[in-house]
């Protein structure tokens, strides 16, 4: 019998690499035609393929919160939601070959999210499809549809691998910071028409309204949107890594000060959904911490006493974009701000007013995200001509502001008590994460549980839009999973079982 012929590797390397060089060459002598792009994308999607199936749990923990869109995927959507796509189908590929690969099962949360997933995959089928005009539709609504069940997979994407303990500081790091990304397309535009290149990578969702102020030399409120994300970004990892126990911590001062300037910085946004969420926030961790029983309580009170009564009655000398954020409180107010915010809210208790009587009718059956964009056009040409007293496209377009109806109208009340059931159980597997989870977990679990809690009563009592919300929950229940592990594992786990001193979250553990 002949003898198998003996390749060297280095041979074999290099006699695939020279072809595959210039067959790429050849087609990017030509990088503007459709097929060369294709071939130029797909050859580096097969080189990536190896790299994807080792990093992209990691990947997708760093680009859930990212600013990343580039404007080659269809309707700018997140990068996130491609490596969700990838990282779901590395998954159950590896779960295939390998039984001990298996997906961090939390039934308590898995249930309520496949309901979910299913009635809005049945209102989208009985409502007559999604509508993608981004593919060549000729009907809109599918980047919602896209984004609500994206959020839904992802939460399996990330609880489909635990976190090594000894990266865990790096992974919440990863998934919290990334929302500095925001700022690049604020920056990109502050420093002028030459940086404009980025923007065809980093969301421009909030930097649309700053670069039409600048542009349009509009002398109303300049608000940088964008600062609020970067602000959120920063101080709830702080929280995360220090809580409030060690952000107080005189002996490091930077934290605090770090803190208190991202939170000023944050105001240049003028929402005033950002100083509601980062208060209630602040006090949730505070409560859960346990701080409401010690000295810290009457400190901070006289410190936010003595600050207002400092502050408030000369409001009306801080940035516009700050007063309006601040308008809900007693103060001395510049009236351009005040009425900004009154218009806001007239603005959307007509939208209410016009949209609750609907909800009869979509009570069973929902009427799910479809749009026809003739209608959409007429509601919003009609409506200045008119004078109404609101934007009727908004209406048209599903952008109710309220978080019952963003439920309830597209997806009737089977929808609505399915997205209950998910926030209940969610709030209670992070509950048991800070209750019984590891004690050097014990400061990112009490911001998780604070930051949900938080945000899913303010969903109904103040701005919710369940298509851009739903990743905002399953980012933060599926990084406890994957922190944690099963409720029952983590509450069963011993501390001598927990990572290293070295790369624990507390700061009671860990010197900083």
């Amino acid at each position: 019998m002949a003898n198998a012929i003996q390749v060297p590797r280095s041979h074999l390397i290099l006699g695939l690499s020279l072809p595959l060089a210039v067959l790429v060459g050849y087609f990017l002598a030509e990088p503007m035609e459709l097929g060369s792009a294709a071939v130029v994308l797909a050859v580096v999607g097969v080189l990536s393929v190896p790299l994807l199936m080792r990093w992209y749990h990691p990947v997708l923990i760093f680009l859930w919160n990212s600013a990343i869109n580039p404007v080659v995927l269809p309707g700018r959507a997140g990068l996130w939601m491609v490596v969700t796509c990838i990282g779901l189908l590395f998954a159950v590929l590896n779960r295939a070959v390998n039984p001990k690969a298996r997906f961090i099962m939390v039934p308590a949360v898995t249930y309520p999210l496949l309901a979910l997933g299913v009635l809005v995959v049945i209102t989208a089928v009985l409502r007559g499809g999604a509508g993608f005009a981004s593919l060549g539709s000729s009907q809109y609504g599918g980047s919602r549809y896209a984004n609500l069940l994206m959020g839904i997979a992802g939460y399996f994407a990330l609880t489909s691998r635990r976190i090594p303990p000894s990266r865990a500081g790096l992974y919440v790091g990863c998934f919290f910071l990334s929302g500095l990304t925001y700022a690049i397309s604020d920056l990109a535009i502050l420093a002028g028409r030459q940086f404009y290149f980025l923007l065809y990578v980093f969301s421009t969702t909030y930097a649309a309204d700053q670069l039409k102020y600048l542009e349009t030399f509009d002398p109303s409120i300049i608000r940088f949107r964008g600062t609020s994300v970067v602000a959120s970004a920063i101080y709830t990892y702080l929280l995360a890594r220090f809580g409030i126990r060690g952000i107080l911590d005189v002996a490091r001062p930077w934290r605090g000060l770090i803190f208190l300037l991202a939170v000023a910085g944050g105001m240049g946004g003028g929402f005033r959904s950002y100083v509601a969420l980062f208060g209630l926030t602040c006090i949730g961790v505070f409560y859960l911490e346990g701080l409401h029983r010690t000295r810290y309580l009457p400190a901070l009170l006289a410190v936010a006493l003595v600050g207002g009564a400092l502050v408030l009655p000369q409001a009306d000398k801080l940035p516009l974009a700050v007063q309006r954020g601040l308008v809900f409180l007693p103060g001395k107010f510049d009236s351009l701000a005040r009425q900004s915010a009154k218009i806001s809210i007239e603005w959307r208790v007509e939208m209410w007013k016009r949209v609750w009587p609907e909800v009869p009718k979509y009570l069973f059956l929902g009427k799910g995200y479809k749009l026809d964009p003739s209608e959409l056009f007429l509601a919003q040409y009609f409506s200045p001509r008119y004078h109404d007293v609101m934007d009727s496209g908004s209406q048209v377009a599903g952008d109710y502001h309220s978080g019952p109806l963003s439920v309830l109208v597209p997806f009737g009340i089977f929808g609505t008590l399915a997205f209950l059931w998910f926030l209940v159980a969610g709030t209670r597997t992070l509950y048991l994460y800070y209750k019984h989870g590891s004690p050097v977990y014990q400061t990112v679990n009490t911001l998780l549980l604070a930051a949900f809690a938080v945000r899913a009563i303010f969903y109904f009592v103040g701005f919710g839009s369940l298509h851009t919300d739903m990743a905002f929950f399953t980012g933060l229940l599926g990084l406890g999973v994957a922190l944690n592990g099963t409720p029952s594992a983590a509450a069963a786990s011993s501390p001598s079982e927990q990572p290293d001193a070295g790369v624990e979250l507390n700061t009671e553990y860990v010197k900083v």
